[in-house]
């Protein structure tokens, strides 16, 4: 893991945690931002990067961000906030921010797949994650790009919007990255075997869960509504998976300012 940061060090700090197959990079687009008055912290998950490292869990992601923070004296998070699979490892870093006595003002998930599939189901989304990856594995982003927009579980994902996402697409195939089996595990299980930990009735009202109406991610909130039911409950219209983030940074880094600075 390896970790990029913007702003001034002395003003509240917040972690930006990207989804899966993206990188530091991705959360910048917004993080910008954020930098005026925030000081931005952007991990490139295990088995995201060029740095040899494999992603296997939720939990083992949460214990190196905490190395992290510790290391570099922060005390506190004015905001947590992950997107599509980085939402699910964010969850795992709540938890553990909370039992380690590191306070978090508020937490926002975007796009979360907070879902607890069978094995036979993760056996699936494993050999399409398998051959999703295999784009990234060559020396011709252009080549890797053009596949991407045309794998049919990117348009799955993003319900048919898939050119909306080009700019993302276009920025995460620049470089060329291999993933290994055991990371494509590591992910398909945070997506589809996600945990839910116990959050007592003040943490779960620091927690705000941010999805688009028209995103498959979305049918997993009514388990978490279950789980979380003091947590707050966002959707946006005319967008697919975390696309606001994607086609109108500003905007959406106007909405994660108003999020710390009031309720939503």
């Amino acid at each position: 893991m390896t970790f990029e940061t913007m702003g001034d060090r002395s003003h509240p700090a917040v972690l930006l945690i990207h989804g899966m197959l993206c990188n530091a990079e991705s959360s910048r687009a917004f993080g910008e931002y954020l930098a005026d008055e925030y000081f931005v912290i952007m991990p490139t998950l295990d088995g995201h990067g060029n740095d040899g490292t494999d992603l296997v869990s939720a939990e083992e992601e949460a214990e190196k961000i905490f190395a992290y923070l510790k290391e570099n004296g922060i005390e506190k998070l004015a905001l947590l906030q992950g997107s599509s699979m980085g939402a699910s490892i964010a969850l795992a870093v709540y938890e553990l921010l909370n039992a380690k006595g590191m306070f978090v003002q508020k937490c926002f998930f975007d796009g979360g797949p907070f879902f607890d599939f069978s094995h036979a189901v993760r056996k699936i989304m494993y050999k399409r994650f398998s051959k999703l990856v295999k784009l990234f594995d060559t020396d011709d982003p252009k080549s890797a790009c053009d596949n991407m927009m045309n794998s049919g579980l990117m348009k799955f994902i993003t319900k048919g919007k898939t050119a909306d996402f080009e700019p993302m697409i276009r920025a995460i195939t620049t470089e060329r990255r291999s993933f290994s089996d055991t990371t494509v595990h590591g992910m398909t299980e945070i997506c589809y075997h996600c945990k839910l930990p116990h959050f007592t009735e003040g943490e779960q009202r620091r927690m705000i869960f941010f999805h688009s109406n028209e995103e498959p991610a979305k049918k997993s909130r009514v388990r978490i509504m279950k789980a979380y039911p003091l947590a707050i409950f966002r959707g946006i219209n005319g967008y697919g998976h975390c696309g606001l983030q994607i086609q109108k940074p500003k905007a959406y880094a106007g909405l994660l300012k108003k999020a710390m600075k009031e309720w939503i």
